[in-house]
């Protein structure tokens, strides 16, 4: 009994010091070793910063610089804890390899309710799929994202200034490009210097300038480097020229950009003729590839070949098909349209303009 107290009193000990040392501005992490202890672990915040610590008796203390908006990890050999250097006391437990915070609200705390509410949800989700008839679900799998952003949302709202909102940023699924704008925007100046953040803004206001209502912007490729005078196109070529254009971004390799052809090749047969074309556009792929690809898948309008990452930038194009519907004056009038949605969007376009 006499032990037991002296080993509380001397664990209370080091609690006092951490704290006292978390004043100072730095986080206090401990943890223990059974009989198989290395020499050292060494700890990392980012990319900036890492430490070495000695294991003495198979125990480490160590402090860290508090930095909530970076993850921070304790390699032991090869494998890595996560943590948030926040300004708590971060007690590491090397059998499980989790971190517990002595602050329920802290950074670290928060990752975890976190990580435990994904993982509920999760298994939830796919309980409920599995017993449901595949017209249900459908309408689950939309209603499950809808309550799955919603809470990632709430989640970012409440930490614009740490890691955590970082985390719910990166789990957020959704084409609301607006949303997802205002939602980087809410971000600390600090946390928007993330390199992560910082590729979404670009991404995002890439988007902006080529959202529906906005002129289509012009780019120029080389078809074959071989014989570049010959093989040298513009976009400019084929849209804004007095037509509606369906414009399909694709790749030979991609097997849901071949599942759309027919639902173009189709549009096309009906549609096609003065006020109405199709034009194919070949990114991320090969150019003997492509060519073989769109043989055997049928395409015989338009092309551009080896487009690479050219229009895929300048439009924010994130993954194919990509397929846009622009109008005869060269607007954007649809993006990332699919299935049915395709004829949809053509068929009013084209009636709309028959009105006029």
């Amino acid at each position: 009994m006499k032990f037991d107290k002296i080993i509380l009193a001397a664990a209370a000990l080091i609690i006092v010091a951490c704290v006292q040392e978390n004043t100072k501005g730095r986080t206090c992490v401990t943890c223990s070793f059974g009989s198989e202890s290395p020499d050292s672990v060494t700890f990392t915040i980012g990319e900036n910063w890492d430490t070495t610590v000695a294991v003495v008796r198979g125990k480490v203390k160590a402090y860290l610089p508090v930095d909530r908006t970076q993850l921070a990890f304790m390699l032991i050999n090869a494998d890595p804890v996560h943590f948030v250097s926040d300004g708590s006391h971060i007690t590491i437990d090397t059998e499980t390899g989790l971190a517990e915070s002595d602050d329920p609200d802290g950074v670290t705390s928060r990752i975890k309710a976190l990580n435990e509410w994904d993982m509920a949800f999760m298994e939830e989700f796919n309980a409920k799929i599995e017993t449901m008839d595949e017209a249900d679900q459908e309408a689950y799998v939309d209603q499950a994202v809808e309550e799955y952003n919603g809470h990632y949302f709430e989640v970012l709202s409440q930490n614009t200034d740490n890691v955590v909102g970082l985390l719910a940023i990166s789990s957020i699924q959704t084409d609301d490009d607006a949303k997802m704008m205002e939602a980087l925007s809410s971000l600390s100046d600090e946390l928007r210097q993330d390199p992560y953040v910082q590729k979404l803004l670009s991404l995002y206001e890439t988007k902006a300038k080529t959202a529906p209502g906005t002129h289509f912007i012009d780019f120029t490729v080389v078809q074959d480097p071989e014989k570049p005078k010959k093989s040298t196109v513009k976009f400019s070529d084929y849209v804004g020229k007095g037509k509606f254009v369906l414009v399909d971004f694709w790749a030979s390799w991609c097997g849901p950009c071949k599942a759309e052809i027919p639902t173009i090749a189709k549009v096309y047969k009906k549609y096609k003729g003065k006020n109405f074309n199709v034009l194919s556009i070949a990114v991320w792929d090969e150019p003997s590839a492509t060519k073989e690809s769109a043989k055997e898948v049928g395409i015989k309008w338009d092309q551009i070949i080896n487009a690479q990452k050219i229009p895929t930038e300048i439009y924010g194009i994130e993954g194919i098909p990509h397929i846009m519907l622009i109008g005869p004056d060269g607007t954007i009038i649809a993006r990332g349209l699919r299935g049915e949605d395709i004829e949809k969007a053509v068929s009013e376009a084209l009636a709309s303009a028959k009105k006029k």
